[in-house]
């Protein structure tokens, strides 16, 4: 999967997390008056978004990397992510709306057309970054939650405005919620894949075998890459590869590659290596798999 490819599925991941959030969205909206208070009410509104919007997007990247262990590791954390979000996003949209009701709006009409949509959508970008530093707090990766933290915040309070103002002018439209759920978990997607492309300084590309084309992104300061599916870079189905055959490590602006003690060794350029800097068009040889090292 090329690195443009990344960046579609994870927003079509947003669309898939918008379309299963919706109809239990409904259901808590049908029982409203069943949990007694308006606080009650949001907190559980909150958890049902994120639950399902973390889940989807904490599975992404297992996807991408035919992993059944990050799928399901990503799925757990994704979904403990999102709840926090959910509780976060309406703290922090509520917090909002409290201090710009009260400090730029005298009147009610504007209130209601500008000052709400706009603390909500705060709460909604809240939302995101929790939604986006899933991938990173998984890895321990800082780059990740950094991409996550400006991909989920872009795409957070653009969705979240579009949402807001969609209810505003369309409000009897009972599809509007729907749209508004896709929209955000689309743009959240599609944001953090953007971040994430446009802050990989390095890409490693496969050139051979059953992955031939596809892109990694060089975002965590150390990348296994092997058989196994705990390793950044899982290439499962290729031969004389080990459960973690070789390392590369970032080292200030610049990657070293080093073997992980594999019976068959790492091969830079038809060289065998215990350890090298990587350059730009280095043919790497892991196994049978060869990759293309990219610098921007």
């Amino acid at each position: 999967m090329s690195l443009f490819m990344r960046i579609i599925f994870f927003g079509l991941s947003g669309i898939i997390a918008g379309i299963l959030s919706w109809p239990f969205t409904e259901l808590v909206i049908h029982y409203q008056e069943t949990f007694g208070t308006l606080l009650v009410f949001n907190i559980v509104l909150g958890i049902s978004v994120g639950l399902f919007m973390g889940g989807c997007f904490g599975a992404s990247e297992g996807l991408i990397s035919v992993s059944k262990e990050k799928i399901k590791n990503g799925i757990v954390m994704g979904m403990a992510t999102g709840v926090i979000g959910g509780l976060a996003g309406f703290v922090a949209g509520q917090a909002a709306l409290l201090y710009i009701g009260t400090t730029f709006f005298n009147s009610n009409l504007s209130f209601q057309r500008i000052g709400i949509p706009v603390s909500r959508a705060i709460g909604w970008a809240t939302f995101g970054i929790c939604i986006g530093v899933a991938h990173g707090i998984r890895s321990r990766s800082f780059g990740k939650v950094r991409n996550g933290i400006i991909g989920g915040f872009t795409g957070g309070i653009s969705g979240g405005l579009a949402v807001e103002f969609i209810k505003i002018y369309s409000p009897g439209n009972i599809f509007a919620r729907l749209v508004g759920l896709v929209l955000i978990g689309f743009l959240i997607g599609i944001f953090y894949g953007l971040v994430e492309n446009r802050l990989a300084r390095s890409t490693l590309s496969l050139l051979n075998g059953r992955f031939k084309g596809k892109e990694f992104p060089l975002t965590v300061r150390m990348t296994s890459i092997g058989r196994s599916g705990k390793t950044e870079i899982g290439i499962n189905g290729y031969t004389n590869v080990a459960d973690v055959h070789a390392e590369i490590k970032k080292v200030k602006n610049d990657f070293v590659l080093t073997d992980a003690g594999s019976k068959t060794g790492t091969f830079v350029n038809d060289d065998k290596t215990a350890g090298t800097k990587l350059r730009n068009g280095d043919i790497i040889r892991v196994g049978d798999a060869q990759f293309l090292y990219k610098k921007k």
